[in-house]
């Protein structure tokens, strides 16, 4: 009976997901049923621990994200901070992908949460990095303002939660960065888009054009970043040589439906598209 606990316990502790809690790091390594499959492993990194907030109490949005083991970690390591989700080896195009800067906006997070099931076991050509909750806490409880103000108003802001965002993007040398939303209708676009801007990161416009063609989005170009939306994570990333785009669907605030986190996923695929990552 002892022999079987003592294996019992070995199977357990062969199988557990290595965690570190020196640098709050979590590594699930799977592989699709092939076994010839190429195997993606997927790093959790919290990389802002003022932000943290138990997204399940967001039923809404729990309805429309994939329960795998990877979902589950994030979710739970959501309550401790803005998570970082890393796919690839740091080889090729280098790319973040963010959604929830403003926690009533749902279709994002939900796509960032399909694409992250997505990926996890797909054998991609670059490196791919996903934020699918900027402010946990605020996606939790379908919050707009971060302590009062607009999120999406403070990526210049040292220390806001989006100009942690760039500050990352800047670190890991991202080739670009997509950052999506959506909009109420009658609202601004108010329609399925996406922004761009000319100067000073022409390739900003290249991205939209593509993603715009794909996906039958609305092209919406400004010839110079931080003059309509000085504070936007877009616009400042763009500002810091960082080529970005601003991507949106159309859904009321805080509702959701299929229709809708499809359309964002679909944003977000053509993105990667465009660096030939998929």
């Amino acid at each position: 009976m002892f022999q079987k606990i003592l294996i019992f316990l070995s199977l357990f502790l062969i199988s557990a997901s290595p965690v570190s809690a020196a640098n709050n790091t979590t590594t699930i390594t799977t592989a699709n049923s092939v076994s010839t499959s190429p195997v993606t492993t997927a790093k959790i990194t919290i990389i802002n621990k003022a932000t943290g907030g138990d997204i399940s109490k967001n039923s809404l949005l729990m309805n429309y994200i994939k329960k795998t083991v990877l979902a589950k970690q994030i979710i739970s390591k959501a309550k401790y901070g803005t998570p970082l989700i890393k796919f690839g080896n740091g080889k090729g195009p280098i790319v973040l992908i963010v959604a929830g800067v403003h926690g009533n906006e749902l279709p994002a997070p939900a796509a960032a949460m399909k694409l992250i099931n997505y990926l996890n076991g797909k054998s991609i050509k670059g490196t791919v990095y996903v934020v699918p909750f900027v402010i946990p806490y605020n996606t939790a409880h379908k919050l707009r303002y971060w302590h009062g103000k607009n999120p999406n108003e403070i990526a210049n802001i040292y220390g806001s939660p989006t100009n942690v965002i760039v500050n990352l993007a800047a670190k890991l040398h991202v080739n670009a960065l997509g950052d999506f939303h959506s909009t109420q209708p009658g609202g601004v676009p108010g329609k399925k888009s996406v922004f761009s801007t000319l100067v000073p990161t022409p390739k900003s416009y290249s991205i939209a054009w593509y993603i715009s063609k794909k996906t039958g989005s609305n092209l919406i170009m400004y010839k110079k970043a931080g003059t309509e939306y000085p504070g936007a994570l877009e616009d400042v990333s763009n500002l810091r040589g960082i080529p970005a785009v601003t991507c949106e669907v159309i859904s009321t605030h805080g509702t959701l439906n299929l229709s809708k986190v499809n359309n964002s996923f679909n944003q977000m695929i053509a993105f990667l598209k465009y660096f030939k990552i998929l």
